[in-house]
């Protein structure tokens, strides 16, 4: 069964972006359920900002596959540039500040169904790393497992 998966969107702004499930390659260690990376990919240019309907938009497609797949979705928070608005300090890193949206908006959702398991990985050298893990409650344990075994990476 393949559980990759494409969804394109168009934003109200005109933004156009591609929710990307891909199945990470099987490894040494077996879950006894498959892992999913999920990408967002931005594929028209120049942003301004997203509205809170498009970040809901986003979380709302991961539920719905989490809902059609038996799963751990593993999001890693990338570090490409974010237009913050002049009037705010930035006090975070464009990874960690999109990994702290990422599980608000999560949390907001207020879903028993899933449960999401945030990790970040310590990098003296070139910054911490955030990722999370996000599966339905019925495989909190297995989440758990993959959780550990990133934990590893912690230097």
């Amino acid at each position: 069964m393949s559980f990759e998966l494409e969804v394109p969107f168009e934003t109200e702004e005109g933004y156009q972006y591609i929710v990307s499930f891909r199945e990470f390659p099987p490894n040494q260690i077996d879950y006894d359920i498959p892992l999913i990376d999920i990408s967002i990919t931005l594929v028209s240019s120049n942003i301004e900002t997203n509205s809170l309907k498009t970040l809901n938009k986003f979380i709302k497609i991961v539920l719905e596959y989490l809902e059609q797949n038996d799963v751990i979705v593993y999001y890693y928070c990338d570090t490409a540039p974010i237009k913050i608005r002049q009037n705010r300090k930035q006090k975070y890193s464009n990874q960690e500040f999109r990994f702290n949206l990422f599980l608000l908006m999560f949390n907001k959702m207020k879903s028993d169904a899933f449960y999401l398991q945030d990790i970040i990985i310590t990098d003296n050298e070139n910054g911490n790393h955030y990722t999370s893990l996000i599966s339905r409650t019925s495989n909190k344990e297995k989440v758990e497992l993959v959780k550990l075994d990133i934990e590893k990476f912690n230097k």
